[in-house]
């Protein structure tokens, strides 16, 4: 394959090459490669009228196959998608169709009926009753010759600190260069066989996606309830000969910390790759033991820089309290760890993680002060104008010269996966009837966000009241009433002293 320019030259490739071959399969269906390029442009011919070049389009509808069909079906009509997740509370999700201003949805059935509720007034298309649209060639055609590879390819929304959600927005060029580097480095064929565990609405699927299509592999999307049951997680794997997981460190340890193995094992497994959270040496270790022979490779990245920055593929042992590197940077990029004073670290000096490279993103939709705020000139560049964005996380190099990842820089968590502000989870339980104040925190030793509260509310009363704003993940799951929360000498909420009291200097 030449340069490309668009992933749905990916698509177009590997119909080719592999038509009748299974591309992505879920528990009720199933799309070979050519039925996957004829349902995209069906979608895509069905969306033309309605959708402008460049345009966001709304993607509500549950994890399937036909949702992959939806994103490329938009790429076809000119347009770039943002997947909402149907399981988000209305309110929350009537933010950010506020920030999209979408005026064109893709729905599946249940989804149509249920986005009124949020307010949305625009045009809904439910995906059945156009995925056999018949194509118009002259119209994609015309589409797809004003396509450039700066133009939009998709929008993911992420946690914002005033608990209004931020939409990053991710080029075609900045995908393309990440899939091409991610396909090179772990060495994915037509051979692959992935086990997606990563929502389409969190953005560490979208290497998974692309990969599947660049590469001509096999993705099999996993229920979301093998999850909760790690036997049946291995049962699934081994049924349909998984060689290769990408999943949040959460599982990894969910399935060693229940002693999984001693019950069953994966049988096909050859690479394993983890990311969206700090993967424990200890867990990871028990699984390298039982496995030695599996490629463990940790990633790190923000989703403003395109899911991935850096990557470390697990060559020597490591110590149980020894953390696993993030590593080096990616092809075509690179990483600053700059101090206070706006220069590089020396070894083991502690400084900010910036990103540089074509990984960046446009910026956060209809948000130009958040963008500028993070999005911001290269310090150590002074003869022209080169962007780098500033992570939040801090790290440092080892005596490896690799990148030790060690922990925000701000209130900004990752948890389960996901990545959280602190802020938005303090402005919705501070908006309960009966919380004066309140401060969150986060116990990175046992994995719980804290929330502690002035105010004489039960545990269950403000549970009930925020499950309506945000998604089950930033529910806190340790509360701590106080009669008066501390002040430090500014006359703010004083976090150290909170964070002595109830979870201990460890973290």
């Amino acid at each position: 394959m030449g340069y490309v320019t668009n992933i749905l030259e990916y698509l177009e490739n590997s119909a080719e090459r592999f038509p009748d071959k299974p591309a992505y399969v879920d528990v009720n269906s199933s799309y070979t490669f050519s039925q996957l390029k004829q349902a995209a442009r069906s979608v895509g011919t069905a969306l033309c009228g309605s959708v402008e070049k460049g345009s966001p389009v709304a993607v509500y509808m549950e994890k399937s196959v036909q949702q992959i069909a939806a994103f490329l079906g938009v790429v076809y009509a000119g347009g770039f998608y943002s997947p909402i997740d149907t399981e988000m509370p209305i309110q929350r999700v009537k933010l950010i169709l506020d920030t999209l201003e979408p005026s064109v949805l893709i729905a599946d059935r249940e989804g149509s009926e249920k986005i009124r509720e949020a307010g949305f007034t625009g045009t809904v298309y439910v995906f059945d009753e156009i995925e056999q649209t018949p194509i118009h060639e002259e119209k994609l055609s015309e589409i797809r010759r004003r396509m450039i590879d700066g133009d939009p390819l998709y929008a993911i929304f992420t946690s914002g600190s005033t608990g209004v959600p931020k939409g990053v927005v991710i080029s075609q060029r900045s995908t393309v260069n990440l899939t091409e580097w991610f396909c090179r480095a772990f060495d994915f064929t037509e051979k692959e066989i992935f086990g997606n565990q990563t929502p389409f609405y969190f953005d560490a699927s979208v290497k998974e996606i692309y990969a599947t299509l660049r590469s001509g592999a096999t993705m099999h999307i996993i229920p979301k309830k093998m999850f909760s049951l790690p036997a049946k997680l291995i049962e699934f794997i081994n049924e349909h000969e998984v060689n290769c997981v990408m999943w949040v460190p959460s599982v990894l340890c969910f399935i060693v910390n229940f002693k999984t193995f001693r019950k069953i094992k994966p049988l096909y497994l050859k690479k394993i790759i983890f990311s969206g959270e700090v993967m424990p040496t200890k867990q990871f270790n028990l699984w390298r033991e039982e496995f030695p022979d599996i490629l463990y490779g940790n990633l790190y990245g923000p989703t403003e820089a395109t899911v991935d920055s850096t990557y470390y593929i697990v060559k020597r042992e490591l110590r149980d309290d020894e953390p696993i590197p993030i590593g080096y940077a990616c092809e075509n990029t690179d990483i600053l760890i700059l101090n206070k004073d706006n220069q590089p670290v020396k070894e083991g000096e502690i400084g900010e993680i910036c990103i540089r490279g074509v990984s960046l993103a446009l910026g956060y939709y209809n948000n130009p002060e958040k963008t500028d705020a993070v999005f911001v000139q290269n310090p150590l560049q002074k003869h022209y104008r080169e962007l780098i964005y500033r992570t939040g996380d801090l790290g440092h190099y080892n005596e490896y010269g690799e990148i030790i990842y060690m922990v925000r820089k701000d209130s900004q968590i990752k948890h389960m996966g996901h990545r959280i502000e602190l802020g938005e989870i303090e402005t919705a339980v501070g908006a309960v009837d009966g919380v004066n104040r309140v401060c969150c925190l986060y116990d990175t030793q046992k994995g719980k966000i804290v929330c502690i509260y002035e105010g004489d509310l039960r545990d269950v009363d403000i549970i009930n009241a925020i499950k309506l704003a945000v998604p089950k993940y930033m529910i806190p799951n340790v509360y701590h009433s106080v009669s008066q929360m501390p002040v430090n000498m500014n006359g703010k909420i004083d976090r150290v002293k909170l964070k002595e009291e109830f979870i201990g200097g460890a973290n």
